[in-house]
């Protein structure tokens, strides 16, 4: 029977299509498989992406307020600009814990690509948070602050004199807050948009635009805030014995409560 060409020619047929069977199911299932896991996943990670791009916003958005009290429009009433500086540091602690809290519901999601930007999106929030409070510890710490007796015909006041002395190491640290924040954002938003589906990059480019631009401004509202200043070595006897204004509580809320009177 072996010799029997019709009969081997209808083996080797068989066994051909045989294999070809095996090789299509070994190669096709794992790909169609790898599609519908896919798939099945891809409506979670789109909302993933689209959680680091709202984390993004609002990093430029907290730090940036927070700017705009104490470098950019620093002439309001203190407990007002006091205040509003706090609402910034809390809205940042509030968003970073909220897009750690969406994080960890569709952790089952997460691809290696999207834990890259994930990682990345966490690493934001949390300069985000030390930036702003960096800035307000440097600020507060030098600034002069003067309470009146009362409201209406006192003497308040938190802010900086015309050419007040600062430390080099003052200036110094307030220019690398600021600069590596707008790196680090301007890094973040790369990696954000590779991650986003094309639609969603080309709905929010014109937001993500003005976001970094205001983050790029960062920078400059601390240098031409800093070049108000004249910076001395720390070990300057004329910045040994300037004037700091009245001195006492330093931290936000200390400052908070001592401005307000209701």
């Amino acid at each position: 029977m072996t010799r029997d060409p019709a009969w081997l020619a209808a083996f080797q047929a068989g066994a051909f299509f045989f294999v070809l069977g095996l090789v299509l199911v070994l190669v096709l299932l794992p790909w169609w498989l790898a599609r519908v896991e896919r798939a099945r996943w891809r409506p979670l990670r789109r909302m993933l992406a689209l959680a680091a791009l709202q984390a993004h916003r609002d990093c430029g958005e907290n730090v940036v307020a927070l700017s705009r009290q104490f470098f950019r429009e620093n002439a309001g009433a203190p407990l007002d600009r006091l205040i509003r500086a706090r609402r910034a540091i809390e809205r940042q602690q509030s968003d970073g814990a909220r897009f750690a809290r969406m994080v960890s519901v569709y952790a089952p999601a997460v691809d290696a690509r999207h834990a890259a930007l994930l990682a990345d999106t966490a690493a934001l929030a949390e300069l985000a948070e030390h930036t702003l409070a960096g800035l307000t510890r440097l600020y507060l710490g030098q600034a002069t602050v003067r309470v009146g007796a009362n409201a209406v015909h006192g003497d308040d006041q938190l802010g900086y004199a015309s050419a007040q002395l600062v430390s080099l190491s003052y200036i110094a640290e307030m220019e690398a807050l600021a600069d590596g924040f707008a790196d680090a954002a301007a890094e973040h938003r790369g990696r954000m948009e590779g991650a986003l589906g094309r639609k969603a990059r080309k709905a929010a480019r014109a937001d993500l635009d003005r976001i970094g631009a205001d983050v790029a401004m960062l920078g400059a509202d601390v240098r031409r805030f800093c070049g108000r200043l004249q910076a001395a070595d720390a070990g300057d006897s004329t910045y040994k014995t300037r004037e700091r204004g009245e001195r006492g509580a330093r931290t936000l809320d200390g400052l908070i409560a001592r401005f307000d009177r209701g």
